[in-house]
């Protein structure tokens, strides 16, 4: 299991850096290939992690690596796929086996998802080759709450996902989730 999940991880994680890597080179064709086939693997990823969550319920013994990618796995899965979960990985978090951080992100993923605005501001959007923040509930204790989860402020944020994304970043506290939603660019 251990091997397994460490290869689930790394693919997980090269294919989505590679994405950042061509995404940034603006190449929509190339962009599209490497998502359709990340959303093939995430299927594949989230079988096997289905089958050992439903089996067994979370493993112990495992690695914060470990951990972490079965975190991965689910925060990539549609949304019934990650509603399914998320009581796990909120009494993981709870436990300290899961950083809060990956309940945050996860939390604000469904939310997106759901249409509504998220907590911790951990969601983007694209919009041509401009990342912007997806809208953020009671932006004045924004901070304060992704300290509570283990998150670095929003301003240094910001900054490592304009680094990450070699792109515009942009966190506009007005943005309204229609707004959002009529802009966004969905993924193939």
């Amino acid at each position: 299991m251990n091997i397994k999940l460490k290869a689930i991880r790394d693919i997980d994680q090269n294919s989505r850096k590679e994405f950042i890597k061509i995404y940034a080179e603006n190449n929509p064709e190339k962009t599209k290939a490497l998502a359709l086939q990340m959303k093939k693997t995430d299927k594949e990823n989230q079988q096997f992690v289905a089958g050992l969550l439903d089996s067994c319920g979370w493993p112990n013994g495992l690695s914060a690596a470990n951990n972490h990618t079965i975190f991965l796995v689910i925060d990539h899965g549609e949304i019934d796929y990650a509603n399914k979960y998320l009581p796990l990985v909120k009494q993981q978090a709870e436990l300290g086996i899961v950083p809060k951080s990956d309940l945050a992100t996860l939390q604000d993923r469904i939310l997106l998802r759901n249409g509504q605005k998220q907590l911790y501001g951990t969601q983007t959007l694209t919009i041509g080759t401009i990342i912007k923040v997806w809208p953020v509930d009671e932006p004045a204790g924004l901070d304060e709450r992704r300290k509570t989860m283990g998150l670095q402020p929003m301003d240094e944020y910001l900054q490592a996902v304009k680094k990450s994304y070699r792109s515009e970043v942009y966190w506009d506290k007005t943005l309204t989730v229609e707004e959002a939603q009529r802009t966004m660019i969905r993924k193939p």
